[in-house]
């Protein structure tokens, strides 16, 4: 948010959209204040009805905090935010490997590991991609 209006003003006249946090009517009127344009919204779409999300991931959205998105390179091999999982604290431990670079660990974790994972319902080991709006949602809407 606090780059919001050095961007605005640094590319001028050029549109600018707000990312980052944007979940709630509030977060909409504070871009638009801070010269946006308008703003992109991400993860508040998972909590919907019509999201792709599986009911068992959903469940752990509800129930996560804002320290629970953790920014990690784990999961793609690039830094991303995800909920923290089994998989992930078993990467934070001492000695643990570093993640393959991307797109191999992606190929790894994500596009097979996350299959085998959601088929086997292995909720501690579930997760998705999540901003730390994930602490404001605890319910399907």
């Amino acid at each position: 948010m606090v780059l919001w209006p050095r961007i605005a003003g640094a590319v001028a006249p050029l549109p600018v959209l707000g990312v980052g946090g944007v979940g709630r009517g509030r977060q909409l009127a504070a871009a638009l204040a801070l010269g946006c344009e308008g703003v992109w919204c991400g993860s508040i779409w998972l909590k919907t009805v019509q999201s792709e999300v599986l009911p068992a991931i959903k469940k752990k959205l509800f129930t996560a905090g804002a320290s629970d998105a953790i920014l990690t390179r784990k999961v793609t091999g690039e830094q991303c935010r995800t909920l923290c999982n089994a998989f992930s604290e078993a990467y934070a431990r001492s000695g643990a490997p570093e993640p393959l670079p991307a797109p191999l660990q992606n190929m790894l974790c994500w596009a097979h590991g996350r299959t085998r994972v959601e088929r086997a319902n292995a909720e501690p080991f579930l997760t998705y991609p999540v901003g730390q709006l994930v602490g404001d949602m605890n319910e399907e809407s």
